[in-house]
């Protein structure tokens, strides 16, 4: 068993239930806790800067998306600050889980992965912290679709960045 990564699969299963039972009430809590996970990885030379500042401002361009387009309802006319930390949170995560990610056949952990984050917004739209204009079936579909495409470019980049040498190798980060 993988105990730094169970710990940090439990860490960011707390956080995600933080922000999204806490939302606004939570958000200096949150705040708190993704800094301190960034910053102590980084001391930890176990995450990738660049990488996680890129994927988190795609996440955070594609909920952007999908709200300037009403896909996605939430009670402020912009992305609330507990889904902005939620994306830098989930990007960290991600990065801990690169072995698994890459290990396995891609098209499976792009299924597994999609299903999962549709399945974690249908979570939110039941917790109330967004609300769904369109039919349940269609914005889960997009959502699937959307998230496909988000882990198959998160995938590639890990694959990437282990044969440059920076991604798999903790002691090879350089950012």
């Amino acid at each position: 068993m993988n105990k730094p990564l169970l710990v940090k699969s439990v860490w960011f299963q707390l956080l995600w239930f933080l922000a999204v039972l806490g939302q606004e009430s939570t958000q200096v809590w949150l705040v708190i806790a993704v800094v301190a996970s960034v910053v102590f990885s980084y001391w930890q030379r176990d995450i990738h800067l660049r990488w996680l500042v890129g994927f988190v401002l795609c996440g955070i361009v594609l909920d952007s998306f999908n709200q300037y387009t009403g896909l996605f309802i939430f009670p402020t006319p912009w992305l609330p600050l507990w889904l902005l930390l939620l994306w830098g949170i989930f990007v960290w995560y991600a990065y801990q889980m690169r072995t698994i990610l890459t290990h396995f056949p891609k098209f499976i952990v792009c299924i597994v992965g999609a299903l999962g984050a549709a399945g974690s917004y249908y979570a939110g739209l039941k917790f109330a912290a967004v609300h769904w204009p369109y039919s349940t079936v269609i914005t889960l579909v997009i959502v699937f679709v959307e998230w496909f495409c988000l882990l198959t470019a998160m995938i590639y980049s890990l694959n990437v960045l282990q044969k440059q040498g920076k991604g798999l190798d903790h002691e090879q980060n350089s950012d």
